[in-house]
């Protein structure tokens, strides 16, 4: 997938889920696509993306603790909610979906907070 075509659906995403995040992307020598989606200072997901690799990270970022992500470093895998440090194998995920995830484990945070 080209970096634009991935920049695309996440902003889609974006748009979808957490339309009132602060959004920095940044493209990096044309293949690479990283940056923060920012709901506030303390809270954010990072996202990687490289064209070349394929290599995919999304890291929801919470008092600089990640608390839910999805990468593929080795497999596919997913790092849940309440115990991001577990690596559950899973295939490919949709952007979508990962944005969906995501939004929900920002409304927890912010019900509890």
């Amino acid at each position: 997938m080209s970096v634009e075509a991935f920049e695309n659906r996440l902003r889609s995403a974006i748009a979808s889920h957490l339309p009132n995040a602060q959004v920095h992307l940044e493209v990096q020598r044309a293949i690479v696509l990283q940056g923060r989606v920012a709901v506030d200072d303390d809270l954010f997901l990072h996202v990687y993306f490289n064209a070349l690799t394929s290599k995919t990270i999304y890291a929801l970022i919470y008092r600089s603790q990640r608390v839910i992500g999805y990468d593929n470093y080795r497999f596919w895998h997913f790092h849940p909610f309440g115990t991001p440090n577990d690596h559950i194998p899973c295939d490919e995920p949709d952007v979508n979906d990962v944005l969906a995830a995501v939004s929900a484990a920002i409304q927890t945070i912010q019900s509890n907070s």
